[in-house]
């Protein structure tokens, strides 16, 4: 039993490792995709007040929201209603959404929160 055991924890780590984010690769995707035309050059200055700020935000609320605008069904519980987003997003596979979601966190901005998990 604590064979199995040790190796479940095993697994999981190294499949976390495998799947990490790439900050990096997510700042390439973001400047690919044109994320500064309604977010502004550091993610903190959108072009209309009903655009949100997203640098700062924390990296797993980007991840959720950027996988609930791919969303095929949407629900009242689940999915983000928005054209534009919609369709950026469209393009992209779930590491690369967690790329995004790591480069855009990474950057400081009025919402910039310390991690104290880190």
């Amino acid at each position: 039993m604590k064979k199995f055991v040790l190796l479940a924890v095993a697994s999981l780590t190294l499949a976390q490792f495998a799947h990490a984010a790439d900050i990096k690769k997510g700042e390439d995707l973001v400047n690919k995709g044109g994320c500064i035309a309604c977010h502004g050059a550091g993610m903190d200055k959108p072009i209309a007040p009903n655009y949100p700020k997203l640098a700062g935000q924390y990296q797993s609320y980007l991840f959720h929201a950027l996988q609930q605008y791919q969303a095929k069904h949407q629900t009242p519980l689940y999915g983000r209603n928005n054209a534009i987003m919609s369709g950026m997003v469209a393009q992209y596979n779930t590491q690369d959404l967690q790329d995004i979601a790591a480069y855009i966190a990474s950057l400081k901005g009025d919402l910039y929160i310390r991690d104290e998990m880190h």
